[in-house]
């Protein structure tokens, strides 16, 4: 058995001291913006909720790193963990691209940072005072599904970000690419 992340995003007030206790553990300073972990909000619709890794069976940040620097791993007490070497990390930010939740993060001068479950126990677990964050325990059963269910909500995630990303790129290159070959008028 092993022990995961878990959000109950009902309980999520948008206090945010789970990004202050992360930037402080990790980074030493109350630099919410250095957080492995970030509330997301819409305040016109009244709701928050933390975005985290989902520590991916099959992590799309691993497969696509050319340096090899990101892994999987296990915590002391036998958590799956996915983990960056920032020795092996070039900082080229191809996970930063591929992760479709968001969970890559960097830093000025910083190479690649994700959350990394403080070693087996999140110190934002701890200061989540409205019970919204855990860190449980799986069966086997319970693993299974929850990789399925990652797996689906990858797929689903990448097809998103994949048909929004061919609109911002037309959009943004449309002009550019114009320019490129000379129009008929200016030939004339």
């Amino acid at each position: 058995m092993a022990r995961v992340l878990a959000i109950n995003a009902e309980k999520c007030t948008g206090c945010r001291m789970c990004e202050l206790a992360c930037s402080s553990i990790k980074e030493g300073e109350f630099i919410p913006e250095h957080s492995r972990i970030w509330v997301i909000d819409n305040r016109l619709e009244g709701w928050s909720r933390p975005g985290v890794c989902l520590q991916c069976e099959e992590p799309m940040c691993m497969a696509v790193c050319p340096a090899h620097a990101i892994s999987k791993a296990n915590t002391a007490q036998g958590d799956p963990v996915v983990v960056v070497d920032a020795d092996k990390c070039t900082g080229c930010h191809s996970c930063l691209v591929a992760c479709p939740f968001g969970a890559m993060n960097f830093f000025p001068k910083q190479k690649a940072v994700k959350c990394d479950l403080c070693g087996g126990s999140p110190e934002c677990v701890k200061f989540c005072f409205y019970d919204c964050l855990h860190f449980v325990e799986l069966s086997e059963q319970e693993r299974a599904d929850r990789a399925r269910k990652v797996k689906a909500l990858t797929l689903k995630a990448c097809r998103e970000i994949g048909r929004q990303e061919v609109l911002r790129r037309r959009a943004a290159f449309s002009l550019q690419a114009s320019e490129v070959t000379p129009s008929q008028a200016a030939k004339s």
